[in-house]
């Protein structure tokens, strides 16, 4: 099954996906003061691979 999207569309669904949602959980984890240093290790992780990732697929 495919999904025929727009490119404007694909590049709001890239940018939400691999930019917005890990600033989104990094900073819930400062406001809820999570002290787990994994979650924002992944985080910053995820962020960081999404950066990559939205620079090479634009």
């Amino acid at each position: 099954m495919e999904i025929n999207l727009t490119d404007q569309v694909k590049g709001l669904l890239q940018a939400l996906l691999l930019l917005v949602l890990p600033l989104i959980t990094i900073a819930l984890g400062i406001i809820f003061t999570i002290e787990n240093i994994w979650y924002f290790l992944l985080a910053m992780t995820w962020f960081g691979c999404g950066l990559i990732f939205f620079s090479a697929l634009n």
